[in-house]
Protein backbone atom coordinates (compact mmCIF):
# COMPACT_ATOMS: atom_id res chain seq x y z
CA UNK A 1 0.00 0.00 0.00
CA UNK A 2 1.18 3.50 -0.81
CA UNK A 3 1.75 6.00 1.95
CA UNK A 4 -1.19 7.41 3.85
CA UNK A 5 -1.21 11.17 3.34
CA UNK A 6 -3.63 13.91 4.23
CA UNK A 7 -4.17 17.58 3.57
CA UNK A 8 -6.62 20.39 4.09
CA UNK A 9 -7.54 22.08 0.83
CA UNK A 10 -9.34 25.43 0.67
CA UNK A 11 -11.11 27.05 -2.26
CA UNK A 12 -13.23 30.16 -2.75
CA UNK A 13 -15.04 31.42 -5.79
CA UNK A 14 -17.37 34.34 -6.45
CA UNK A 15 -20.25 33.86 -8.89
CA UNK A 16 -22.23 36.62 -10.61
CA UNK A 17 -25.60 35.13 -9.72
CA UNK A 18 -28.03 34.97 -6.86
CA UNK A 19 -27.54 32.39 -4.13
CA UNK A 20 -30.76 30.55 -5.07
CA UNK A 21 -29.25 29.68 -8.49
CA UNK A 22 -26.07 28.30 -6.95
CA UNK A 23 -28.00 26.36 -4.32
CA UNK A 24 -30.25 24.79 -6.97
CA UNK A 25 -27.17 23.60 -8.90
CA UNK A 26 -25.95 21.81 -5.74
CA UNK A 27 -29.25 20.47 -4.44
CA UNK A 28 -30.28 18.75 -7.68
CA UNK A 29 -28.09 15.68 -8.25
CA UNK A 30 -28.58 15.80 -12.04
CA UNK A 31 -27.36 19.38 -12.20
CA UNK A 32 -24.46 18.61 -9.86
CA UNK A 33 -23.40 15.62 -11.99
CA UNK A 34 -23.24 17.85 -15.07
CA UNK A 35 -20.74 20.37 -13.66
CA UNK A 36 -18.83 18.49 -10.96
CA UNK A 37 -16.64 16.13 -13.02
CA UNK A 38 -13.73 16.95 -15.32
CA UNK A 39 -14.20 16.91 -19.10
CA UNK A 40 -13.97 13.39 -20.47
CA UNK A 41 -15.24 11.83 -17.24
CA UNK A 42 -18.73 11.04 -16.01
CA UNK A 43 -20.62 10.71 -12.74
CA UNK A 44 -23.75 8.61 -12.27
CA UNK A 45 -25.81 8.73 -9.08
CA UNK A 46 -27.18 5.34 -8.08
CA UNK A 47 -28.80 6.96 -5.07
CA UNK A 48 -29.24 10.65 -4.25
CA UNK A 49 -30.69 11.83 -0.94
CA UNK A 50 -29.74 15.48 -0.46
CA UNK A 51 -30.84 16.11 3.12
CA UNK A 52 -29.21 16.02 6.55
CA UNK A 53 -28.47 12.37 7.38
CA UNK A 54 -29.01 11.52 3.69
CA UNK A 55 -26.65 9.58 1.46
CA UNK A 56 -25.56 9.75 -2.16
CA UNK A 57 -24.00 6.72 -3.84
CA UNK A 58 -22.23 7.33 -7.13
CA UNK A 59 -19.89 5.90 -9.74
CA UNK A 60 -17.41 8.05 -11.61
CA UNK A 61 -14.41 8.00 -13.91
CA UNK A 62 -14.09 7.34 -17.62
CA UNK A 63 -17.64 6.95 -19.04
CA UNK A 64 -16.95 3.48 -20.40
CA UNK A 65 -15.87 2.06 -17.01
CA UNK A 66 -17.04 4.34 -14.17
CA UNK A 67 -14.42 2.45 -12.15
CA UNK A 68 -14.55 4.54 -8.97
CA UNK A 69 -17.37 4.32 -6.43
CA UNK A 70 -18.25 6.90 -3.83
CA UNK A 71 -20.54 7.39 -0.89
CA UNK A 72 -21.43 10.80 0.49
CA UNK A 73 -23.02 11.04 3.92
CA UNK A 74 -24.62 14.42 4.57
CA UNK A 75 -23.86 15.45 8.14
CA UNK A 76 -25.50 18.88 8.03
CA UNK A 77 -27.39 20.87 5.43
CA UNK A 78 -28.61 24.38 6.16
CA UNK A 79 -30.38 25.57 2.98
CA UNK A 80 -28.53 28.32 1.14
CA UNK A 81 -25.91 28.42 3.89
CA UNK A 82 -23.81 25.29 4.48
CA UNK A 83 -23.35 21.66 3.45
CA UNK A 84 -21.12 19.32 5.46
CA UNK A 85 -20.59 15.80 4.18
CA UNK A 86 -18.13 12.95 4.14
CA UNK A 87 -17.01 11.36 0.87
CA UNK A 88 -15.53 7.86 0.77
CA UNK A 89 -14.07 6.75 -2.56
CA UNK A 90 -13.26 3.14 -3.45
CA UNK A 91 -11.58 1.47 -6.40
CA UNK A 92 -11.84 -2.28 -6.90
CA UNK A 93 -13.30 -2.68 -3.38
CA UNK A 94 -10.35 -0.82 -1.78
CA UNK A 95 -10.94 2.46 0.07
CA UNK A 96 -8.59 4.93 -1.56
CA UNK A 97 -9.70 8.20 0.07
CA UNK A 98 -11.95 9.61 2.77
CA UNK A 99 -12.77 13.29 3.08
CA UNK A 100 -14.78 15.70 5.20
CA UNK A 101 -16.04 18.58 3.07
CA UNK A 102 -17.61 21.83 4.20
CA UNK A 103 -19.31 24.01 1.59
CA UNK A 104 -20.21 27.54 2.73
CA UNK A 105 -22.44 29.87 0.71
CA UNK A 106 -22.41 33.65 1.17
CA UNK A 107 -25.21 35.78 -0.26
CA UNK A 108 -24.07 39.17 -1.55
CA UNK A 109 -27.22 40.14 -3.46
CA UNK A 110 -26.43 39.63 -7.14
CA UNK A 111 -23.27 37.68 -6.36
CA UNK A 112 -22.59 34.57 -4.32
CA UNK A 113 -19.35 33.41 -2.75
CA UNK A 114 -18.78 29.67 -2.33
CA UNK A 115 -16.07 28.50 0.06
CA UNK A 116 -14.98 24.88 0.23
CA UNK A 117 -12.79 23.22 2.85
CA UNK A 118 -11.77 19.64 1.98
CA UNK A 119 -10.00 17.66 4.71
CA UNK A 120 -8.87 14.62 2.77
CA UNK A 121 -6.97 11.46 3.68
CA UNK A 122 -5.55 9.36 0.86
CA UNK A 123 -4.62 5.73 1.34
CA UNK A 124 -2.87 5.59 -2.05
CA UNK A 125 -0.39 8.46 -1.90
CA UNK A 126 -0.39 12.03 -3.18
CA UNK A 127 -2.28 11.26 -6.38
CA UNK A 128 -5.65 11.42 -4.60
CA UNK A 129 -4.71 14.66 -2.84
CA UNK A 130 -3.75 16.16 -6.20
CA UNK A 131 -6.95 14.76 -7.69
CA UNK A 132 -9.06 16.42 -5.01
CA UNK A 133 -7.26 19.72 -5.48
CA UNK A 134 -7.49 19.74 -9.27
CA UNK A 135 -11.00 18.28 -9.27
CA UNK A 136 -12.49 20.87 -6.91
CA UNK A 137 -10.81 23.77 -8.71
CA UNK A 138 -12.17 22.50 -12.04
CA UNK A 139 -15.63 21.81 -10.58
CA UNK A 140 -15.95 25.38 -9.28
CA UNK A 141 -14.83 26.70 -12.67
CA UNK A 142 -17.38 24.48 -14.43
CA UNK A 143 -20.11 25.54 -11.97
CA UNK A 144 -19.51 29.11 -13.12
CA UNK A 145 -19.85 28.07 -16.76
CA UNK A 146 -22.97 26.01 -15.95
CA UNK A 147 -24.60 29.01 -14.24
CA UNK A 148 -23.63 31.37 -17.09
CA UNK A 149 -25.05 28.97 -19.70
CA UNK A 150 -28.32 28.62 -17.79
CA UNK A 151 -28.63 32.40 -17.48
CA UNK A 152 -28.05 32.93 -21.22
CA UNK A 153 -30.62 30.26 -22.17
CA UNK A 154 -33.45 31.89 -20.20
Amino acid sequence: MDAIVHDTLRFARSFDTRLANIWAAFADSNQRASWSVPPGEALVHDEANFHASGRDMYRCGPPETLEFRGVLHYVQIVPESVIVHTDTVTHKEQVIAVALLTWEFEDHGDTTVVRLTDQVTSFVGMGMIDGHSNGHAKALEQLGTFIENRASST
